[in-house]
């Protein structure tokens, strides 16, 4: 798959071409089978397939609340597009001059002139243009007056919702990262480096590792404890996280977020590894405990509940009568070459 950053790089291939037109953050259900249907349109037709998308994502450019968080970084988006068969992602960038064109410019200089699109896909909801004011039906009678077609995809429901990157983005920001599983279609992960910490998991008898996050524009999970895969060295080890303040080592309240990660069954120095956490299940609050035999208590009680957790995993692989996310987070940090 060809990744190209900027309109004025992409090189037509001679013939036409089939562009998924979108933001694409997360690749849900909905976002995929639309992917897919333009992809299996342009191989019968042997045009190239595309996908459209902008860098930053078009809600932190018009938003005045700031940027928005991402579920997905590029590279992750890229690996996605290329297991979907995609031969183009062409990356955008958003910025005052494509955030204030016209629909009907868009349409024109952008989808017919410059990509000679013969057919256009995009999501029920899709909105472009000069203050957000051209949407599907809009698109469509451009189409219709430019020389191509437009298909619109209805979305995908899941327990009575239709999938949304925004539903998903609410679900990760409040720790409901089971549920992103079930909307996403995939668990959500974070990926960083681990660096060297106060020592304090050894004296509690918990080593952890201490991880700075990577990807400074993805969401990040509301604190807490989850239990989480990860990957180290190319292998897949069951682990906990927690994510906060560490509100029972500091007397003062803290503002910064830390990561600390128990690998369960894993001993030996990593120190500047690359670690990818995947997370399956919040199982609690960060809270603050009245000393540290409290806090080894309550860490023993996290260790068991994931122990049992991975157990029925296990089980569930083994009597074969339902998907595991062992399989489900195998398949995810393989796609990205962990």
């Amino acid at each position: 798959m060809k990744i190209i950053n900027g309109l004025e790089n992409y090189i037509p291939s001679g013939g036409h071409s089939f562009v998924a037109l979108g933001a694409f953050d997360g690749i849900h259900p909905g976002h995929v089978k639309l992917i897919e249907m333009m992809v299996a349109k342009a191989s019968e037709s042997e045009g190239e397939s595309i996908v459209l998308t902008f860098q930053p994502h078009p809600r932190s450019f018009v938003s005045s609340s700031g940027p928005v968080g991402m579920i997905n970084s590029q590279e992750e988006k890229a690996a996605i597009m290329e297991s979907l068969g995609v031969d183009t992602m062409l990356v955008l960038n958003f910025d005052s001059a494509l955030a204030s064109m016209p629909p009907g410019e868009f349409a024109s200089s952008v989808l017919r002139e410059k990509l000679r699109a013969e057919e256009v896909f995009v999501g029920f909801n899709f909105c472009f243009g000069a203050n957000r004011s051209g949407n599907a039906s809009i698109l469509t009678e451009l189409g219709e007056h430019f020389g191509f077609r437009v298909s619109v995809f209805g979305g995908v429901e899941v327990a009575g919702f239709v999938v949304s990157s925004s539903k998903i983005r609410l679900l990760i920001e409040a720790g409901a990262v089971d549920d992103v599983i079930k909307f996403m279609g995939r668990p959500y992960f974070l990926t960083g480096k681990v660096v060297e910490g106060d020592g304090l998991g050894n004296k509690l008898n918990f080593p952890t590792a201490n991880i700075t996050i990577l990807e400074k524009d993805k969401i990040v999970p509301k604190n807490g404890v989850y239990i989480v895969k990860c990957a180290i060295r190319g292998k897949i080890y069951n682990g906990l996280m927690n994510i906060g303040t560490r509100p029972t080592v500091y007397e003062k309240r803290s503002t910064l977020v830390t990561f600390e990660l128990h690998i369960i069954g894993f001993s030996g120095n990593i120190y500047d590894e690359t670690i990818r956490a995947v997370f399956l299940k919040r199982i609690r609050d960060e809270r603050r405990f009245h000393d540290f035999h409290a806090l080894r208590e309550q860490i023993s009680n996290d260790l068991e509940e994931a122990s049992d957790y991975f157990a029925q995993e296990s089980e569930g692989a083994q009597d074969g009568c339902q998907e595991t996310y062992f399989r489900e987070c195998k398949g995810l940090l393989n796609l990205f070459g962990t």
